[in-house]
């Protein structure tokens, strides 16, 4: 399953392991092909791997195949979709004995095991060539059988999982790209399980009897993502007045029920260095935000905001809420309604990107603040394009990236994020819930 979305990362996750991963809840790390780590050094990190772990061909993984996975991961040639995160971090990776690598970085880095549950442990001996990327072979309890491209992807157990063999003989993973279709396919038996569900398709499963909704909480936030150097959205002012302009609770009690909350930070709670609510929900002044539009002097300057739908729960119907009451209070919005992957293809244009804002979801997958923050208001080098600047967000961002624990993290990242919060970098909606609907 091509690519870097979240979806084929779970669905490949079945096949190749990594050294450490996170628990169903996503807030503990576990270890997986490593037993345990140390900070052995400041900017040196020991991990202990597993022993009598075979890949799916048979071939032992060790040391050696460690090394030689986290090298892979760092050659630029191959271009990891997480290589923007662990590039500048690790400097090199050891072999100590057949089973323990130490990893090096270039600063201190408390969050380093969290870091890497991205990278996936490869067989060298196999990977030549494109065999990796069309039939992978790795240490996981399935292992690969048939990939046919926007249908299927089909995985069989593997017997000698180190941990011992899963319940399910085979796993079929339809694509089902269309959210009602795949509702239909659960209630007609045609599958076991589906995911991104709406709240009216929630009800409708509910409704049909011999199903279960599964929820887990996400680090992710949904928000109007805004060109902080573009006029007029390089005021302040003016981004403030487009979170007094929104009513994000009548939005999330209205459309989203049972799958999302109302955002009162950029990080949610699980994330070190989170102001844990104390900073919001942004209230919904409506008066206030005129207010702050004529303090600004805004004379009714078009902002183009795009909702590209198909990405999250009746996420193009959130996006019309969102531009309906930016309206009201006196904005001339001009709306792009479009599809998720048209407005993902504007914004690779980045600075020359035709949009002023965009609804926009990002989570960190490693509980780092830096990693959170740093996508949305790093500036020119952001994961995303809204080219935010402000010295007193730099100072408190560095604090936080040079911080040498977890301790030394958490008050420089609860001040960056204070200061993005009540600087309005974004219109701050929403953090959804993923659900899951499943046979009983």
């Amino acid at each position: 399953l091509p690519g870097n979305s979240a979806a084929a990362f779970s669905a490949n996750r079945h096949i190749t392991e990594a050294l450490t991963f996170f628990d169903a809840t996503g807030n503990t790390l576990e270890p997986v092909l490593a037993t345990s780590w140390e900070q052995v050094e400041p900017t040196t990190w020991r991990f202990s791997l597993r022993e009598g772990v075979t890949f799916h061909n048979g071939n032992e993984f060790n040391a050696d195949t460690a090394v030689y996975s986290f090298e892979k991961s760092l050659d630029p040639e191959f271009g990891t979709w997480y290589g923007f995160v662990i590039d500048s971090v690790i400097t090199g990776v050891e072999k100590v004995d057949e089973f323990t690598i130490d990893i090096m970085t270039a600063d201190p880095q408390p969050l380093l095991p969290n870091m890497i549950a991205v990278v996936d442990m490869v067989d060298p001996a196999y990977d030549e060539g494109e065999q990796q990327n069309i039939a992978p072979v790795g240490t996981g309890p399935y292992q690969f059988t048939e990939f046919v491209s926007l249908s299927q992807y089909v995985m069989d157990r593997y017997d000698d999982y180190w941990g011992g063999p899963e319940a399910y003989s085979r796993i079929t993973w339809r694509i089902i790209p269309e959210q009602a279709t795949r509702v239909d396919a659960l209630l007609a038996g045609e599958v076991a399980a589906i995911n991104s569900i709406s709240v009216e398709d929630i009800q409708r499963i509910q409704d049909a009897g011999g199903f279960t909704i599964a929820s887990s909480p996400t680090t992710r936030l949904i928000m109007i993502a805004l060109r902080n150097d573009r006029a007029p959205l390089d005021n302040p002012l003016i981004r403030q007045a487009m979170n007094f302009a929104v009513n994000k609770q009548e939005i999330v009690d209205a459309l989203l029920p049972g799958i999302a909350v109302p955002a009162d930070g950029i990080l949610v709670d699980a994330i070190p260095g989170s102001n844990e609510g104390s900073l919001g929900p942004w209230p919904y002044d409506p008066d206030r935000a005129r207010e702050l539009l004529d303090e600004a002097g805004y004379n009714g300057e078009p902002i183009t905001i795009a909702i590209g739908a198909g990405r999250y729960p009746s996420d193009g119907d959130v996006g019309l809420a969102v531009v309906n009451q930016l309206q009201e209070v006196g904005l001339n919005i001009e709306l792009e309604a479009i599809e998720y992957s048209t407005m993902q293809a504007e914004l690779s244009n980045r600075a020359d990107a035709a949009y002023d804002g965009w609804l926009q979801g990002w989570g960190s997958f490693y509980l780092s603040p830096t990693y959170e923050l740093e996508a949305f208001f790093g500036g020119e080098d952001a994961a995303l394009p809204l080219f935010y600047s402000n010295p007193e967000y730099d100072a408190a961002i560095s604090e936080a990236i040079s911080a040498a624990t977890v301790e030394e993290l958490a008050p420089p990242s609860s001040e960056a994020e204070r200061i993005a919060w009540e600087d309005a970098g974004g219109i701050f909606l929403y953090f959804p819930v993923d659900n899951l609907a499943h046979v009983d």
